[in-house]
């Protein structure tokens, strides 16, 4: 007892000692503020807000340490969280529009700075960055309307200077003419207000007014790159493109880029007529930038004033080229594509070049004796666009590489006339007899090992050596079957021949098959070789493994679920640490989406990825009637049995591809699914081994279901064991039994119902199992 009073009044002792107090760590924070220290200040504001999240003035300090720190954004948050606990003060929202202004976060700026001066209308910070906000937003009108509550306030050449830019861009010139100036008025040395009032002359076609304005910049600000920026621009309306060029020389050396200076001197210099020295600038900005789709057009037009076609040429189409790709429809666009056109004008007729597998002799081509038709492929080669091609006087559209295939009637003729022109309306005419023969190409298959329709050969082990058999299509007899360089073994004499051979794929991705018939009609077809099975097998005896989750809960007519949701989400957790190598989750199925899926879209997965084992497992309500289980859709309608999905269909879209698994579990935690899965029970008792062969092997057709006849709870205890499971698992391998095992005592006990565990009736079993391994 002693010692027990002694532990817990060391235990009061340390609590207390160890207690801080929320305003301590604000002045703390706030003296350190004052002296300039604002990490320091920060590391003890956060304190003091930890200990107290509702601490207004150290969240407002804090906000402005991190604007100290140059950190905006959590600057804007810690204003925006001081007005969650104080809406009516009106600095917040000042500071939180502001900082948002800063971080471009406009229309939280608009919002904030909106509600200050509803607030405080004499605000004249806030009505100035409302301004600024509405500008940013292109609102110019509202602009206007906040930056003059903001000169009844007071008047700044900020102020007029902003009203300035707002009645540019909506095009009163006069008006923002007359800002500018009392913006100069109020600060004589306030530069920006200088270059908008010589822009806003020349807009106003008031040359003399800008170049007096411009001339006055220069003079008073004589290194400021934007007085001489100005002053060329006035230069340049006046049509004074000597000075305008001498201006831009000079603001050359003033910018540490001088990108747009060597494009508008390079522009001026052509204008000027002056196209060697409008390429010297051109030159230096794609030197620096080969994407420089500005330079390149007018690097074309002083090639072409210089009569350098070719260059022009390749200026033309780099420019071409690079609208393409930036998705341009400009009008340098079009006028690319007229000088282009003009400047690669030739006489020489297109050339029509047949597909050799068509063509048997000069101007003859091969036809199938009984065919009706005949599909015609070549290619044009031109240096010129074509714009008109035909067969037999039919117009046929050929592909951008100049290619061509078109099936066309041949009945009744014994001649085909082909006629191109390209462009400049050169033209080519051929005439080709008709020739009955057989040329289809053999076809190839490949039966063993299994061969995708992708052309894919799934490899189960490492062995250097592949036995391979397949067979032959062909209308005619079969000459020569050879893989790589491996003659295949087959009978000649029959028709789609059946073929073997061993071929060693040591270092090798693919292999090609090579058939040739009786008129030297030849197919090369390529698969390549996986091996992904061979290392999934060497790492996990199941091979890959896919689990399939069906979560149907919101239903339209049935009660809503919440169990499937929190149970997909346990399994999925529970199965982090196995080798499952492609989870699909499947929510709110109705029955023409569950049919398609097991009938169609998973039979192609399953193939396609060469699936080893799959586990099913379905969360929702399901029903037994008339001896037949259903899984319940979310679209099913109460007491209308066609509406359910019937289990039957599961089994029979499964079985379509259950050759191609060597593992099969269905787990089903659902109301009233019933029995008729079962083709009969498993002793469960009986805990396989991983290392036993025939376990891992042979295959298995298994089915776990949670509920049988009883209805199933919302908060399902078969789940939370089946997870647990795995979960407290510390074994390598864990098979289906040693869970059925614990699962059935946990649900019996707690539920009065026992789960179902069997084989599925119908489909093949060899007495293997269900393992899942841990990673």
């Amino acid at each position: 007892m002693k010692k027990l009073i002694f532990i817990i009044a060391v235990s009061i002792i340390a609590t207390g000692g160890m207690a801080q107090n929320p305003k301590k760590s604000y002045k703390a924070g706030k003296k350190l503020f004052e002296v300039n220290d604002f990490q320091g200040a920060l590391n003890e504001l956060n304190q003091a807000i930890i200990l107290d999240q509702n601490y207004v003035d150290a969240i407002v300090l804090r906000g402005q340490a991190y604007e100290k720190l140059e950190n905006l954004d959590l600057a804007a948050s810690d204003y925006e969280k001081a007005l969650c606990l104080d809406k009516k003060t009106v600095d917040y929202l000042y500071q939180a529009g502001r900082l948002n202004y800063l971080i471009q976060n406009y229309e939280k700026a608009l919002q904030y700075l909106s509600e200050a001066v509803i607030l405080d209308n004499g605000n004249f910070q806030a009505f100035q960055f409302k301004s600024f906000t509405h500008i940013k937003l292109k609102d110019y009108k509202n602009a206007i309307v906040a930056i003059d509550n903001a000169l009844k306030i007071e008047k700044t050449y900020v102020s007029y200077y902003t009203r300035g830019v707002a009645n540019d861009s909506l095009k009163v010139y006069p008006i923002a003419i007359a800002d500018y100036s009392k913006a100069i008025g109020l600060s004589p040395n306030f530069k920006k207000a200088y270059y908008s009032l010589t822009r806003a002359y020349l807009k106003n076609n008031q040359l003399d007014d800008a170049f007096e304005t411009a001339n006055r910049a220069v003079q008073k600000f004589a290194n400021d790159a934007d007085a001489y920026d100005a002053r060329s621009l006035v230069y340049h309306h006046r049509g004074e493109l000597a000075n305008a060029i001498n201006d831009l020389s000079k603001l050359e050396t003033l910018v540490d880029d001088a990108t747009l200076v060597l494009l508008t001197r390079g522009i001026y210099y052509f204008e000027f007529g002056q196209f060697q020295n409008a390429k010297s600038d051109f030159n230096q900005l794609i030197a620096k930038d080969n994407n420089n789709i500005e330079a390149i057009y007018w690097r074309g037009r002083a090639n072409e004033e210089l009569i350098e076609t070719k260059l022009a040429v390749v200026d033309y189409q780099a420019f071409e080229k690079l609208a393409k790709d930036k998705q341009l429809n400009t009008s340098k666009l079009a006028d690319v594509n007229k000088r282009l056109f003009e400047l690669l004008r030739e006489e020489v007729a297109p050339l029509i070049v047949m597909d050799s597998a068509i063509v048997i002799g000069e101007n003859k081509l091969a036809v199938l004796n009984d065919a009706d038709r005949i599909t015609i492929k070549g290619k044009i080669e031109d240096k010129s666009s074509i714009v008109n091609f035909t067969i037999n006087g039919e117009k046929i559209e050929i592909n951008s590489d100049y290619t061509f295939s078109q099936s066309i009637n041949i009945t009744g003729i014994s001649t085909v006339s082909v006629a191109v022109s390209d462009i400049y309306n050169n033209t080519t005419e051929q005439e080709f007899d008709l020739q009955k023969m057989e040329t289809n190409a053999p076809l190839a298959r490949i039966t063993t090992p299994y061969a995708s329709d992708n052309g894919e050969i799934y490899l189960d082990s490492d062995d250097t050596n592949l036995f391979i058999e397949g067979f032959v299509e062909d209308e005619s007899n079969i000459k020569d079957i050879y893989i790589d360089d491996v003659r295949a073994s087959f009978n000649d004499a029959d028709l789609n021949p059946k073929f073997a051979a061993t071929v060693n794929i040591m270092n090798k991705n693919k292999i090609t098959v090579i058939a040739v018939d009786a008129f030297n009609n030849k197919l090369e077809t390529s698969f390549t070789l996986n091996r992904e099975g061979a290392q999934i097998a060497e790492d996990n005896p199941m091979g890959k493994t896919w689990v399939i989750f069906i979560e149907n809960s919101s239903y339209e007519t049935f009660a809503s679920l919440d169990g499937p949701t929190k149970d997909v989400a346990t399994m999925k957790s529970a199965l982090a640490n196995y080798q499952v190598h492609n989870f699909i989750h499947k929510k709110d199925m109705s029955k023409k989406e569950m049919e398609r899926f097991f009938s169609i879209e998973l039979r192609d997965q399953v193939k396609k990825n060469n699936v080893n084992s799959l586990l099913v497992w379905y969360a929702g309500h399901g029903k037994f009637i008339n001896e037949t289980g259903y899984w319940i859709p979310i679209d099913a309608t109460r007491d209308d049995e066609f509406t359910y999905f019937n289990i039957n269909s599961l089994k029979a879209g499964m079985q379509s591809y259950s050759n191609f698994i060597t593992h099969t579990l269905v787990v089903t935690d659902a109301c009233e699914s019933g029995p008729s899965f079962y083709q009969a029970m498993r002793a469960t008792n009986k805990v396989r081994s991983c290392d036993d062969a025939s376990a891992t092997k042979f295959k298995s057709s298994q089915v776990f279901s949670s509920a049988g006849y009883e209805l199933a709870s919302d908060n399902s205890q078969f789940t939370k064991t089946f997870a647990k499971s795995l979960q407290f698992n510390n074994n390598v391998c864990m098979p289906i039994e040693s869970i059925v095992v614990k699962v059935t005592e946990a649900v019996s006990a707690n539920e009065n119902q026992k789960p179902q565990f069997g084989k599925i009736a119908g489909f093949e079993d060899e007495n293997g199992t269900f393992f899942f391994i841990r990673k």
